[in-house]
């Protein structure tokens, strides 16, 4: 896979040096453990860790009004209906 575009994030500095160093325990750099993130979120069509904490409720049951009350409060137009269904293809 060629990689011919750049992706720039903004995060807090003590995440970003805390990160590296977990992923360089793993032998990786920073850019391949995003790279592996993202390239993970496309194959599976969500994300390879179920989000926890308080910013994040327990919207994790499949429930269509729990999911589209919370894309709602985050600003996503979607109404939880294809929950579950998304490696249906």
């Amino acid at each position: 896979m060629s990689k011919n575009t750049t992706l720039t994030i903004r995060l807090n500095k003590d995440v970003k040096e805390h990160a590296a160093k977990v992923a360089s325990g793993m032998g990786l750099d920073l850019s391949t453990a995003v790279n592996m993130f993202l390239v993970e979120l496309i194959k599976t069509n969500k994300l390879p860790f179920t989000p926890t904490g308080p910013e994040f409720p327990d919207i994790w049951k499949d429930d269509p009004k729990d999911i589209a009350s919370f894309n709602q409060s985050i600003g996503i137009l979607d109404d939880g209906r294809n929950s579950g269904k998304e490696n249906t293809d």
